[in-house]
């Protein structure tokens, strides 16, 4: 089953993977599409023998290509061309071309558009967009590109993006004829990573019937799509324009090629399958092949778009992940949430487990809570949100250490709050839930079938976000539950909640027998769970394993210090610190969400996603840039030093 943005665990193509064609269909139209390609794909791709693209500058590599991990967002509009509003036009009473173009920037900016494809783009809009835009924009390809390439011009963030080749492919226009259309190559200027991207617009029927032309042109863009994913199989590929149809677009397109749509929707690779775009549908597109994740697919309508165009403006997020977690092999996550764990206790005497983890995997005893609350029940669903507490930081709105039943993170926070959850399951993950603290009902209740969000991306898997669920009062329940889990069908996403530190703590305080009885238990369960991850088939050299703790349990004072442990495959023995030296442990114990930022339990849902190849949470703050590394430098292609 193909959805929008990657295949069913455990694993996916990899990029330049091929997948099954039906035959069916390609018997229908392969004559007919190679006479046409012989005909008409006019393109020149710079070969192996080109020059490599300039080294980016000191300033651009200053991540030193990190974590990897491209995120961006990719527009496409059809700026309804200055002929038509010009006096004498068919749309009189509309602003001049330049001054609607005037507001498709302020659009752009308006909603962080990274990189957008422009239809009907003519050169009094090109010349406003220029001097409005450069040289914080550029633009390709220039006026004096062949016929009217300009015309379905690609813009992009110069900050962010450089060009690094630049060309165009023939494509039938009104009655067949072959007009050149964009086709670039850009770098990012933090990652490095590399995209083609492509432009259209195909024939509208204003003209009379237009549907051979266009299923003639989806062919055409079908297989030059096909043709770069040969060429350059580590190079994603997106495709944006105004395609002139809807579901005659989508299945003939998904069919012919391994673009995904950030719309959603979802094409059976057997013949005869299903083919069920999204719906509601328009006419201007936005795609991409693997590994492009899509997220958050807006169509705006309303307001000043009403005024640059009679097209909806389209958008989607790009995430491109990191390729260190495809090289490691890690198909797996389990959270393990140790409430109540103190950083001073992570030693051998104490916690011989956790100190083996610190021994043999990246690691901080000096991260830290939410700046808002110190309990656990608030930091833990900041740890599957990746969200602050106060909404006026755009958090969940949990800052009790209990709630009633009725309560849901979605109510708390006065609208949908995603988590981590929702990023695995939506794409067809398997996810699970086992805690020992009865207060984790929130978390379940939160994302059930009831309030969890529809399903948009690919099939609809449910709103249903958190697979099987056990909540107890009891952490040997909670955990024999995982560990019987992680043996027979292991999730891909695993929380586990321990709960007897805290409890422990709070009735005797935290340098009790009791404390230290219920940490020594703690610690032996976390070495259970690792020992079933190495010892079993599914999940040994391909699981990653997250400690960390919603809270430090009772003390003389708040303690916002919490251990942060991570161990698994491709995983280097290193503080964090050393390794994200844009986080930094030296700030105040509750420094807010502005300037430079210690590492925080909560950073485990974008931590999450990262290693499983998703993009970031949606709306989440903490770690949203997915920048929190753990892989060994030579797996990263990072000059951090080994500690």
């Amino acid at each position: 089953m193909r959805t929008s943005s990657r295949l069913t665990e455990p694993s996916a193509p990899r990029p330049g993977s091929r997948r099954p064609r039906r035959a069916a269909l390609v018997g229908l139209i392969a004559a007919a599409a190679a006479s046409a390609l012989a005909a008409t794909l006019v393109l020149t791709i710079p070969g192996d023998d080109d020059p490599d693209p300039e080294p980016p500058t000191a300033s651009q590599a200053s991540a030193e290509r990190r974590a990897g991990v491209t995120t961006f967002q990719v527009a496409s509009m059809n700026a309804l061309g200055h002929s038509h509003t010009r006096p004498g036009g068919n749309r009189p009473g509309w602003d001049s071309g330049p001054k609607r173009m005037g507001y498709a920037t302020q659009l752009l900016e308006a909603n962080g558009i990274d990189l957008v494809g422009f239809q009907e783009f003519e050169p009094q809009q090109y010349a406003t967009f220029v001097k409005l835009m450069s040289p914080r924009w550029s633009i390709a390809p220039g006026l004096d590109a062949p016929g009217e390439a300009q015309s379905k011009a690609i813009a992009w963030r110069t900050a962010d993006w450089t060009l690094v080749k630049s060309t165009t492919f023939m494509s039938p226009y009104f009655g067949g004829q072959m007009q050149a259309r964009p086709l670039i190559q850009l770098r990012h200027n933090v990652t490095g990573q590399l995209v083609w991207v492509m432009n259209t617009h195909n024939p509208a029927n204003t003209r009379g019937n237009a549907q051979k032309w266009r299923d003639q042109a989806e062919r055409i863009q079908a297989e030059l799509v096909n043709t770069l994913r040969r060429q350059s199989p580590d190079v994603p590929v997106i495709f944006v324009g105004d395609m002139n149809d809807r579901e005659k677009f989508y299945c003939p397109m998904t069919y012919l090629s391994e673009l995904e749509s950030a719309s959603g929707g979802y094409h059976e690779d057997v013949p005869g399958g299903a083919c069920q775009p999204t719906k509601p549908l328009e006419v201007d597109w936005v795609m991409g092949t693997s590994p492009i994740a899509w997220s958050d697919y807006r169509t705006l309508k309303k307001g000043l778009i009403q005024k640059t165009t009679d097209h909806p403006l389209v958008w989607g997020t790009a995430t491109i992940p990191a390729d260190a977690a495809a090289r490691a092999g890690v198909k797996r996550v389990v959270v393990i949430d140790v409430e109540g764990l103190r950083s001073p206790v992570v030693n051998k005497s104490q916690a011989p487990t956790l100190a083996w983890m610190r021994e043999n995997g990246a690691s901080t005893l000096a991260a830290r809570t939410v700046e808002e609350r110190v309990t656990s029940l608030p930091n833990a669903v900041s740890m599957v949100t990746g969200r602050p507490v106060g909404r006026k930081y755009g958090g969940h709105g949990i800052s009790q250490t209990s709630v009633p039943r009725s309560t849901t993170v979605q109510r708390a926070a006065r609208g949908y709050v995603a988590s981590m959850f929702d990023a695995a399951h939506d794409i067809g993950l398997t996810t699970a839930l086992y805690s020992g603290d009865p207060r984790a009902a929130l978390i379940a209740r939160s994302w059930n079938s009831q309030n969890g969000a529809v399903d948009r991306i690919g099939k609809n898997n449910g709103r249903r976000k958190i697979g099987p669920t056990v909540i107890t009062d009891n952490d040997a329940t909670a955990y024999r539950a995982a560990r019987e889990r992680l043996r027979k069908a292991a999730p891909a996403l695993t929380l586990v909640q321990l709960d007897e530190p805290a409890a422990a703590a709070a009735a005797h305080g935290p340098r009790s027998k009791q404390y230290r009885s219920a940490l020594k238990r703690a610690d032996v369960r976390v070495r259970r769970i690792i020992k079933t991850i190495r010892s079993t088939e599914r999940t040994a050299g391909s699981t990653m394993v997250v400690v960390t703790a919603s809270s430090t349990g009772v003390s003389p004072s708040p303690a916002y210090k919490v251990p942060f442990l991570v161990w698994g495959p491709g995983v280097i023995r290193s503080d964090l610190y050393r390794l994200n030296p844009q986080y930094s442990p030296n700030v105040a114990l509750r420094t807010r969400y502005a300037g430079t930022q210690p590492i925080r339990s909560s950073a485990v849902a974008n931590l999450v996603t990262t290693l499983l190849s998703l993009p970031a949470v949606s709306g989440s703050r903490v770690n949203s840039k997915q920048d929190l590394e753990v892989f060994d430098p030579a797996l990263t292609g990072s000059s951090t030093p080994r500690p």
